[in-house]
């Protein structure tokens, strides 16, 4: 059975984040062919990731693509995104069954949607210099009914979260495990992308809270 997963990308989204989960599933799906991975825009026209990087989305958002998963990363334009109310209708409406996943300042869409609302989730913990605020924080601020939780990655259930900016590809190996793979298999991957001993490490930092 095909395992679909959708990622949102927009002007100014960090590239690692979205990057990072897909190459993830890139390597894993050398060993599962079911396993895809797809760009989903607010429309089909390019955007401008950060390091200028354009890059063309396979759906949009009107296409309401079969997904299992759907991950908004962070990055400099999410401040934008919090306000796009197509995207926070989408989200709203997405189907229970649908694991919705965030890395960084992508936690903050859903918070602006009222879907962080009674349970836990992170967010980028170390500020930029010319930032104000820093990412987690400005979290509680925007979701002030989220219990904010420090760890790397936070499975809330159906809602997942991811700390910092390479947080993503932690975030793809504990989506790999969501989606019904050993932690043999996940481990293969690790190894094959030669980032064994970073996941060593940081199988421990996910916190699995209760709703």
């Amino acid at each position: 059975m095909k395992k679909r997963l959708g990622i949102y990308i927009f002007d100014g989204a960090e590239v690692i984040d979205w990057a990072g989960p897909t190459g993830v599933f890139a390597v894993a799906r050398r060993m599962d062919p079911e396993l895809e991975t797809f760009l989903v825009g607010d429309s089909l026209q390019p955007a401008v990731a950060t390091g200028s990087l354009r890059v063309t989305p396979k759906y949009e958002l009107d296409h309401n693509p079969a997904m299992d998963a759907f991950l908004i990363p962070g990055g400099i334009g999410t401040r934008a995104e919090m306000h796009n109310t197509r995207l926070l209708s989408f989200v709203k409406n997405l189907p229970e069954s649908m694991l919705l996943v965030s890395v960084c300042t992508g936690s903050w869409i859903y918070g602006a949607a009222g879907l962080l609302d009674n349970i836990a989730a992170t967010n980028r913990k170390n500020g930029d210099p010319n930032e104000p605020m820093v990412p987690i924080d400005r979290l509680a601020l925007i979701a002030p009914k989220c219990r904010i939780d420090k760890h790397r990655v936070v499975d809330s259930g159906r809602i997942i979260t991811g700390g910092g900016i390479t947080s993503g590809i932690e975030v793809g190996f504990h989506l790999l495990r969501r989606f019904g793979y050993t932690p043999e298999f996940v481990d293969k991957v690790a190894y094959i992308m030669e980032y064994e001993k970073q996941w060593e490490l940081m199988k421990d930092d996910i916190f699995f809270a209760s709703v």
